[in-house]
């Protein structure tokens, strides 16, 4: 379902470059939650959008810890503010500050540089369809 390599992105976890992998021991494969997959599911996206590997962790683990906490959220928004690309935070998307309000609002403390949105409800939906469509597939091989 993510489609990215297991060892590639093991060295990635190995560097620090994906901070919120679930923990493993030497052997054993990591067991990844529906909202493990949403950061997994946005690692891969980032690093085909362009990011490299350290930035496209940051904000896929920002991501999917919104998505974590807030599980009714249909929409999670990564606002970066002027302080460095690494300086950013993700939130429901409803309580985003809308652009017009960008040079008079603080948010999270902080100016608005930007901000990219996720629609992370069709992201569980579609997480949901091909786990069961992994799952289907395990099945028949029982």
């Amino acid at each position: 379902m993510a489609r990215i390599d297991r060892d590639r992105f093991n060295e990635h976890v190995a560097a620090g470059r994906y901070p919120c992998a679930p923990a493993t021991t030497a052997g054993k494969a990591r067991l990844f939650d529906p909202d493990d997959m949403i950061g997994l599911y946005l690692f891969r996206e980032l690093l085909d959008d362009g990011l490299n590997a350290a930035r496209a962790g940051a904000i896929a683990c920002e991501v999917s810890n919104a998505a974590r906490a807030h599980p009714e959220a249909p929409a999670i928004t990564y606002v970066q503010s002027y302080f460095g690309p690494d300086h950013g935070s993700a939130w429901p998307s409803d309580i985003v500050p809308d652009p017009a309000q960008w040079d008079t609002a603080m948010f999270s403390g902080h100016d608005v540089r930007k901000t990219t949105t996720f629609n992370i409800e069709k992201m569980r939906k579609l997480i949901a369809h091909y786990t069961e469509e992994e799952r289907s597939i395990i099945g028949e091989r029982e």
